[in-house]
């Protein structure tokens, strides 16, 4: 398969082209403006196809592309893939507001086209042992970092809404009441916490720009268990008074436990295949429309 990729940031040298260089069976297509990390790619992975012009870029032939460039420049990159037919894995968010990612999602299922957000943190292999605890009653996750309080909608829509995510992941209950609280100051938010309400248990998020460190921490609760994860890493399970470390591979890579693999691979096995459920449309939009409720409340 030719797969493209268009804009190469950080996320990108990090995550995705250590990971796609690798995989077999696909035909790397890169296109960026910046002259200089062409030259860098071409010599740290041999990858032969790279463009500087994205209308040439389009017309190579790929049938799905992962978008890696600006939030601001989604919505006009993700039109024009979808318009040639050719399948889209972004960056979260898909934009900053509801209303166009909504459109575009849309989009995107009138045409039968995965249009897939990179939630990482689903395929996480220790959130995925958080997942194996049953009929959960109560869920709780930080992603806390210091000194960086910021402009609402761009805090909810590129940080807090990996939050988000990953609690309607860990969380397997409709949600019947949605609460939000937050503290804005000089025009800055610098807090959020987020409550999700089922008849069966709670789910809270919470995120402080203003923790005086980064950390990720989630809990989840049933009535037999507790289990842990601290910075996607290590699994601790606490039952009565005993505590278990849940063994991992030490040999595994950093970017197969953080779970880009796994969504790397889903997405390239959905694009093989062809087939899309109307489930996964929903699914990725469904943090979009909470993230949209968090802004408007918050304001």
């Amino acid at each position: 398969m030719k797969i493209g990729m268009i804009g190469i940031g950080d996320i990108a040298k990090k995550a995705y082209l250590p990971v796609l260089s690798q995989t077999k069976g696909i035909e790397l297509h890169i296109c960026t403006r910046n002259e200089d990390t062409l030259k860098d790619i071409a010599n740290t992975y041999s990858i032969q196809h790279l463009y500087r012009d994205f209308d040439q870029w389009l017309a190579s032939g790929i049938s799905a592309a992962f978008v890696h460039s600006s939030t601001e420049s989604h919505e006009t990159i993700i039109d024009k893939l979808l318009d040639n037919g050719i399948h889209v894995y972004v960056d979260k968010p898909i934009t900053y507001d509801l209303e166009s990612s909504t459109r575009l999602m849309k989009k995107a299922e009138s045409k039968g086209l995965l249009l897939m957000v990179g939630f990482n943190r689903r395929y996480a292999l220790p959130y995925m042992k958080l997942k194996e605890i049953e009929e959960p009653n109560m869920v709780v996750m930080q992603k806390n970092r210091g000194h960086h309080a910021g402009e609402s909608r761009q805090f909810v829509f590129d940080d807090f809404i990996h939050v988000i995510d990953t609690l309607l992941y860990l969380f397997p209950y409709p949600i019947e009441q949605i609460r939000i609280r937050g503290k804005q100051e000089n025009g800055l938010l610098h807090h959020v916490v987020l409550q999700l309400e089922a008849a069966q248990g709670t789910a809270i998020g919470i995120m402080n720009r203003e923790a005086g460190t980064t950390e990720e921490k989630v809990e989840v609760m049933n009535a037999h268990e507790t289990r842990k994860v601290m910075n996607v890493n290590e699994v601790i399970s606490h039952i009565d008074k005993n505590s278990l470390t849940l063994g991992s591979d030490d040999w595994q890579p950093t970017l197969e436990k953080r779970g880009f693999h796994g969504v790397i691979a889903a997405f390239l096995e959905a694009v093989k295949d062809g087939q899309v459920s109307a489930e996964s449309y929903q699914r990725d939009l469904e943090a979009h429309v909470i993230a949209e409720k968090v802004v408007e409340t918050l304001g």
